[in-house]
This record gives C-alpha cells, structure tokens and sequence, in this order.
C-alpha cells in the first residue's frame, strides 16, 4: 500500500520550490510548510492537525512520536492530499481546494477536517515503527527499506482511513447516499469488484474508487461480524517482532483469508442489494444514449438540437463529444439491411435483436489538448461552447489552474477566456461576455461575476473558507441564480437569487436527505429539477417556483445524475450503471410523489460513530504558535546505495549518505563509488544543490581514477585521474507547453598531467503538444564550451536535439547530436555516474554500450531513433556513432532510461536514475558483441 500511496502521490505532488516565500508552524507534533498565499489556510489546519491527533491516540491507542512535515497547497486547483507513511520521516500533504457538491468526498463536516483525519489516519495507521529492533534500525537509517517493509494492500490502507473518516464523524464516503447507491448498482448488477480486483486502480468504471468504497464497508462488516478489536489485532500483527504479510497477520486473528471472507461480504451486499430491487417500483424512462465509460456534465443545446458531454474512455482519453439529439434513422436502417443480407443468405439463420436504441450520430469531437481535460461545458450559442479547463503553470508548487475556455465548433478553434483564473463552475450571461462562476484560490470558494472583457471579479458574497459554492446556474431569462452553498457542519443547500432585488430564496429540501447537487432550470424558468439523496439512495426532484411544491419524481430505482429539462417537456438524465453512465429519458414527466415532509434545518444524518468523536468543524483564525521562516537546514539524512552495471565497461557500487529539507530547497550528497570487478573506476564525490527564487544552483566535488584496461571490453588502454569542481546556475522559465532554461557553469578539473578549467553557456529548450490520438514534443540541448588547459587554450560547443511524437499510441523518435572542439579531444563511450558525467566532464561522450575511451577525435555525431508499443515500454532503437567523419560503431537493440523525484519529503525517494538495456554493437574496430546494463543511483 506504501507504493500504491507513492504512486497516487506522484500524480498529485510537485516541486515545492523556492521562489516562492515559504514558512512554518512548529506545533508539537507537526511542521506545517505553506507558502504565504495559503497561511489563513494553514494556521487553522495546524490547530485541527493536533485535535485530530489527539483524538486518534484515544480512539486507536496509537500515535507517531515523529514529528510530522505536512505540506499545505493547491497544485491543480482540485480537491485531494496524500501521506507518505515513512516511519522516521511521515509527511502529508494537503490540496486546499474544496470538493463540489457531487463528488463521493463532498459528505463532510468540513473539508479541511476530513482531509486531515484522513490523511493522518494513514500515518497513524502505516507508519507505525516495527517491534523488530534489527528492521527498525534498517528502516530508521534506508528511506526506501523503510517504504516497503510492511507493505499493506491498498484496499486496507484506504479502506480503513475512509471506515475510521466516517465512525469518527459521522459522515464521510461510509455513510455518503452517493457513494451507497451508486455501489448498489453495481450489485444489482453482479458488478461489484473480485478480490483481486479491489485495490486495483484500472479496469472498468470507478476501479480506482473501489478501495475506498468496497474496502471500508467490508471492514467495517468485519468490525460488526468479529469486532473491532480483531481487526485492530491485524495491526498490532504487522508490525510484531516475526515478520509478516498482510494475509499472515489477516488470518491469524480471523481464522480465514481475507478473499474468503471478501467474497462472503459481498454475497450478504448483493442479497440486500436484490431484496431492494424487488420492492421497487419499474421506472418508465428508456435508454437514449450508451455513453464511453466515463461520462459527465451533460447540456444541451438553447434549441435541443444538440448534447455536449465530456465522456472519457479505458485509455483515460477526454473529450468533449456533440451528439445530435435525433434519432439515428441511418443507423437503424443500416441494421435493418444487414439482418436481412444475412436472412438471405441463410433463411433459417436467427437475426440478431436490435439494440435498445440506436448510438445517436457524433457531430463534433473535441479531443484534450496537452492533458488539461475538459470540464462543465456550457452553451453560448449553437455553434459555441465554453468549458473549464485545467491551464499549466508549473512555477513553483503551481502545476494547474482552472480556466474558462471558448470552443468554437465550425472552426474547431479553441482559446482561453482567462488567465489563472480558479475557475470551475460556471454560466453565461450578456451574450458571452460575462459568467456567474464559482472560484477557487488558496482554499476559498467564492461566488463571483466575471467580466471577460476586463477581467474584472465581482464577488456575489463575502468570502470565507467557512463556505463552499456550486453550480452557480442562471434562469433561461437571466434573471435568477440558482447555486449550492455548504457551510461547516452542514448539507449542501439550494438556493435561488433574483439577481435585481437581491432576494434568495432557500429551495426546500427533503426530511432526511444528505445529498444535493446538479440543478437545472426547466425550459420556461418556472421550476428547477435537481438530485437529492436520503436513505442511501438518490432520486430527480422538481421544485415548482410558482406553488412552491416539491415532488420526488423516482423512488431510489436507480443512481441518477444530472436531470435536463427539454423544450417540449421531456426529461432526460444521467443514470448510472457498472459500465458508466448512460442517458435515459422521460417521454413525459412522472407524476412522481409530493414532497409534504421537509427538511427543519440542513443539519446532516450522521450513521454509527467510535467513542472518539472528532468536534464540529471550525476554522480558526489563529494557529498554535506563529509562523517562522522556512528552514533549509532541517535535513533528514538516509543511507543511499545504487549499483551500475555495463556489460561494455565496468560495474559499479556506490555507498553513501543523501539529504534533503522537507521541500527539497537545499539538497546535499556524498559517497564513495568503485568498480568490484578490478577497480577499472574508483572514486569519491560530494554534491550541493539549492533552489531560491527560481534560480538552481548546483556545486560537485569529484575526485576518481579511470584505468581504462582494466575495463570488461578495453580499446584504448589509458588511465585518468582527475580531482575537480563544477559550479553551475540554471534559471527555468515556462510558458504552458514550452519550456526554456539557460545555464552558466565553471569547471575545474586538475589531471594527473596538469590541469583545466573551462566556462559553459547553455540552453535547453523543450516543447510538446499533445492531442490524446497522436501527439508530438521536441527538444534541444546546445552548450558553448571555452577552456583553458595547462598546454592550450581550447574552444568547442555540445548539440543535440530529439523529436518525437505518436499515433495510435504508438511512440517513435529520431534524434542528432554533434560535438566538437578545437584544441581538445573527445572521448567516444561509457555510462554516467557521480564520478564522470555531462556536466563535469568536457571531452566524455556517454554510449553506455561502448567503454570507456573507445575512440578519441575532434569531432562526433551521433544519429538514431526508436519506436515502442507503448510510452512507458522499453525503445527498440538504432544509434550511430561517428568520430570525425568516420562511422565508428553502430547499436541497436532494446533500451529504457528515466529519472524518478518525489519532489518533496524523503531523500531516499528522490533524484533516481534508472537505465537499463540490451543491444548488438558492430563496429570494423572490434569484434561484434551483444551488451547489456543495468543501473540504478542517485544524482543531484
């Protein structure tokens, strides 16, 4: 569970760096890291943070002596946060962001407390140090030991953070109408996942949420068939003197496997899911529309006309899909023509049955650009859309924002509306020149008027992070606003604004409902449907403006989503099934039942909770001790060890010492590395690396000895021994897909047979664009070298460039490089390590499957290429080396490289390299050969 938590936190988690201005609250138990724009924030979470953790102790008897680093920021303006359970280094980190009305997380108290209960829950739970002297002592000193040992599977780290969110509050995904019915469904339709299936994060719909969802309700049925103390004894097992998996320490106090008594779990679940079924009365909707897995927000046209909806497939592609909302009589016809070609052919043959309806014709799709998806489309007019979309930033711990973008359908164009704007919900007003949105930024929702043409917000209330806004929806006449608001320790509300009088008027609400969400006005501006959940089951409602009655239109028969009202009175909506949702429809409206008994007040239903019961959310305006600045010199050292084999060359194992501070601002490392076969490379290193204000500042200390004979393969017999510094600053610019850095650095290296010292100037530009279907990116390196030798004065420049691209998920790439220098040599062949690379050697050229110093000249070219299956897969490749003019070797065969950094926390998680590769070498200078590596370590 410690790598599925890794894994998760990966996509989530960016470099926190310096340029912006960073500080601390030093509590007791906790360091909480923000930077200034998010301090309100922060404050109130490091007071929140030491009530949760009180409050653990006494529920779980179990709490972390370390002190936890808890990060607090928004990298892409979305509700989420993780823990990284290292037992002498645990971190959180918290997204400020609220969740919308319709989200599984939307349940709660507060969203800043849940994400904390959570979170720690995590800690508390998973980083948990073992009573194993021996282990411990491994686990205290190795960051990536520490990660792996006691690994717990997914479904049981999530399960039980979201069992212990709900008991210790009541609310949270346990006891969530959305979250409930929707997994009824999957019942009712024999769906519900395997065993081996519920910590899995692909596979079909909602995989991903299937460890929280399915995991803690089986936990929670273990807790009320056996008691909760055995399943706490399972923890207690983990973490004893004798080493165990999860499944050892599982069966041990339950006397059964855990998949045995899962499938048990669930044959109860579906029973009770059945039973249900039977009592319900049939709806009388029918099938319109079969949707691609994913889908959500749908509109329809001014004119109906048309449905836009953003639907996302298997493959994780999004697009914005516009759908005629006629029926397909060519579809059907064709159908028709088949069957009747096959009766034809074979009159006792048995035609197939027609399907339910027909796929209505796509009339435009638009594909994703560069991964920033596409959200909460809304119609301007008939031929234009507006959608939120996610704007790249990465400048500092910023990665994305959300921005109102406009989509025009006959030309296909897309362009931004706004620049870092926090938008996410939305709708128009003034012919496009004006939106009613609901903005994000630094964990305050506000509901504002935006004007496009200025950019000028107007907020509609006073800002709070006390209050989170949604679907902000106006009238067809644009008089009215329709919009949820949730306050702390509340439901979600409804309300409607006369936009001239300032009036509000709070929709009604059933007794006992839980959840609200997705509004839309019916075609006249009379009435207004929406979902509203209770008893563990989701329903359409309609609020009739004019008599001021409430109807219940479906009777919990199925998750439903998203209600639009048609012109001529027809009603469509989302329903949700094993597969994704799908559109059905009302011919007419169902009478359904009116609404007599409501709502008091929009106090929650809270289900079973533990003895600890976590207080009423607040936010408090004050935290336990003042802000301090950021600490560089904070670091948490980890014992670090790599190894490096090339089959052409030599192997390599180096032992050290690796540090950072928790936002990776100051970076420090040391070791010693040496061949084990006949010390063809041995040597010692230290590196400093350092971040503030945007600049990167980079220093190495080298000292090895290079006897190339001794090498596995050896074609040029000469020993090096240099001891030397390098000195390099970078300065990173980003503009959304384009990426620039400059650099200058100062080498000093002091040879055997005198000294050197040289001045680079680079630049590295990169740049992508990628369109789901096919995609492609460039880059280019170039530096120019000037040096000063003991013997000579030297000149020379370094450039290569990549381009690369896909289709059909199919990858390929060609690449170029040439180096030259004047007055000095270059040398063809060898790996990368501490001791000898790029930056600190001016006459190296890396060909990992040639050795060391295969080839002297003045000038080199190197040309090749690759395709592969997949991106993730290893490159069938071709390279070719030239050594002036002359075509000196050529590789080809199977290779993989990559870099791997956390971004924050743990050393030992972070500045990976990985490389790794098999290849045919020819060459008329030596015997043709097949040559492998295979190489992990650390680099700063």
């Amino acid at each position: 569970m410690k790598k599925a938590l890794l894994t998760a936190a990966l996509l989530a988690a960016s470099h926190a760096s310096s340029q912006e201005t960073w500080q601390t609250i030093h509590t007791e138990h906790f360091n909480v890291h923000f930077s200034t724009e998010n301090q309100q924030w922060a404050r109130s979470a490091a007071t929140e943070l030491e009530i949760v953790r009180d409050k653990v102790l006494k529920q779980q008897n179990r709490a972390l002596d370390e002190v936890v680093d808890v990060l607090v920021f928004d990298p892409f303006n979305a509700s989420n946060g993780f823990a990284l359970p290292v037992t002498n280094k645990p971190l959180m980190a918290l997204f400020t962001t609220p969740p919308q009305s319709d989200t599984v997380i939307s349940n709660t108290d507060g969203w800043q407390q849940l994400l904390i209960l959570h979170e720690y829950i995590h800690l508390v739970h998973l980083a948990q140090p073992t009573r194993s002297d021996v282990r411990q002592v491994i686990r205290n000193s190795w960051d990536i030991y520490d990660l792996v040992d006691g690994e717990m599977p997914r479904w049981a780290a999530e399960g039980y953070a979201t069992l212990l969110e709900s008991k210790m509050t009541g609310r949270g995904r346990l006891y969530d109408n959305l979250s409930e019915a929707i997994l009824v469904e999957f019942a009712q339709q024999g769906a519900l996942p395997q065993y081996n299936q519920l910590s899995s994060t692909e596979g079909g719909y909602l995989a991903g949420s299937m460890a929280y969802l399915m995991g803690s309700r089986f936990l929670a049925w273990l807790e009320e068939n056996y008691s909760a103390q055995t399943l706490d004894a399972v923890w207690t097992r983990m973490q004893a003197v004798k080493a165990r998996d999860f499944d050892e320490a599982f069966s041990g106090v339950f006397g059964d496997s855990p998949e045995r008594l899962y499938r048990r779990f669930i044959a109860e679940y579906t029973y009770k899911a059945m039973a249900k079924e039977v009592s319900e009365q049939t709806l009388t909707s029918k099938l319109w529309l079969e949707l691609d897995l994913y889908a959500s927000n749908p509109v329809l046209s001014l004119d109906n006309s048309k449905l836009a909806i953003v639907e996302r497939n298997k493959d994780d592609e999004t697009r914005l899909v516009i759908y005629s909302t006629d029926d397909n009589q060519q579809a059907a016809d064709d159908f028709a023509k088949q069957q009747q070609a096959l009766l034809d052919d074979d009159p006792v043959d048995i035609a197939d049955k027609a399907p339910n309806v027909f796929k209505r014709k796509q009339k435009h799709v638009l594909q994703q650009i560069n991964r920033q998806g596409i959200k909460n489309p809304q119609w301007l007019d008939e031929n234009t859309l507006f959608f939120t979309a996610t704007t790249t930033v990465a400048k500092g711990s910023i990665q994305g924002i959300s921005d109102l973008y406009r989509y025009d359908i006959d030309t296909g164009k897309v362009s931004a509306l706004t620049h870092h704007a926090g938008l996410r919900r939305f709708s128009i007003s003034d012919n496009g020149q004006t939106v009613y949105a609901e903005q994000t930024q630094h964990g305050f929702s506000e509901l504002v008027r935006l004007d496009l043409n200025t950019g000028v917000s107007t907020p509609l209330f006073e800002k709070s992070l006390e209050t989170v806004y949604d679907y902000p929806l106006l009238s067809p006449n644009k008089a009215q606003l329709a919009y949820l608001k949730a306050t702390l320790n509340a439901n979600w509300k409804l309300y409607i604004q006369d936009l001239s009088s300032q009036k509000s008027l709070t929709v009604p609400m059933p007794e006992g409902y839980q959840y609200v969400s997705q509004p839309n006005w019916q075609a006249d501006g009379k009435g207004l449907y929406f979902v509203a959940g209770k008893k563990k089951a989701l329903d359409l409602y309609h609020y009739d403006l004019q008599s001021n009655s409430l109807r219940q239109l479906t009777q919990g028969q199925e998750a439903v989503a998203h209600p639009m009202a048609m012109n001529n009175g027809e009603l469509l909506y989302l329903s949700i099934t094993a597969e994704g949702p799908n559109i059905k429809h009302f011919a007419e409206q169902p009478q359904g039942l009116e609404v007599v008994e409501f709502a008091k007040s929009a106090a929650p239903p809270r289900g079973q909770v533990t003895s600890e019961v976590l207080p009423e959310a607040k936010i408090y305006p004050q935290s336990p001790t003042e802000p301090a600045d950021y600490d560089i010199w904070q670091q948490k050292p980890t014992f670090s060890l790599a190894s490096q084999y090339y089959s052409a060359s030599s192997s390599l194992l180096t032992l050290g010492v690796k540090s950072n501070d928790f936002l990776k601002q100051l970076d420090l490392q040391a070791g010693y590395s040496a061949d084990l076969h006949d010390k063809a490379l041995e040597g010692v290193f230290a590196a400093v690396k350092y971040s503030a204000f945007d600049l990167k500042f980079k220093a190495l200390l080298f000292d090895y000895d290079l006897e190339s004979a001794k090498q596995y393969h050896s074609q040029m017999p000469l020993n090096i021994s240099n001891t030397g510094a390098h000195l390099a600053l970078s300065y990173p610019l980003q503009f959304q897909q384009l990426s620039i850095t400059p650099s200058l650095s100062y080498n000093y290296s002091d040879f055997s047979n005198g000294d050197d010292q040289w001045l680079t100037l680079g630049l590295e530009q990169k740049w992508q664009h990628d369109r789901q279907q096919y995609g492609f990116s460039q880059s280019v390196s170039a530096q120019w070298l000037s040096g000063d030798a003991d013997s000579n004065n030297w000149q020379g420049y370094n450039f290569a460039t990549v381009l690369s691209g896909y289709a059909y998920d199919i990858p390929v790439y060609v690449n170029f490089a040439q180096q030259y220098r004047d007055d000095s040599s270059l040398a063809l062949g060898g790996y990368e390590s501490n001791l000898i690379n790029n930056d600190t050697q001016s006459g190296f050229v890396v060909a990992p499957e040639l050795p060391f110093i295969s080839q002297l000249g003045n000038r080199y070219k190197g040309y090749g290429g690759g395709i592969s299956y997949k991106d993730s897969l290893p490159w069938l490749y071709y390279q070719q080396h030239q050594v002036d003019n002359r075509v000196y070797a050529q590789s080809y065969g199977l290779k993989w490289q990559g870099d791997f950094s956390f971004g924050m926390g743990p050393a030992g998680l972070n500045d990976v390299n990985l490389d790794f590769g098999v290849a045919r070498v020819e060459g008329d200078d030596f015997e043709n050969d097949l040559r492998a590596w295979l190489s992990f370590y650390y680099s700063l």
